[in-house]
């Protein structure tokens, strides 16, 4: 039982870290830091991110 919940736990923590990746370069790119680049890059591989969402809008 521990293990899957720890399982669980570490997988929650990725995708959280992950998503405040995503959120402190929208941050950067409304406070005008180039990070064009790195969305090209981003929305190319996963155009369907919440992220890459956002900025087509």
């Amino acid at each position: 039982m521990k293990n899957e919940t720890s399982s669980n736990l570490l997988e929650k923590i990725d995708v959280a870290k992950d998503r405040i990746k995503e959120l402190e370069t929208m941050i950067n790119h409304w406070e005008s830091t180039e990070v064009e680049d790195f969305w090209d890059a981003r929305c190319s591989i996963n155009p369907s991110s919440p992220c890459c969402l956002l900025f087509n809008d």
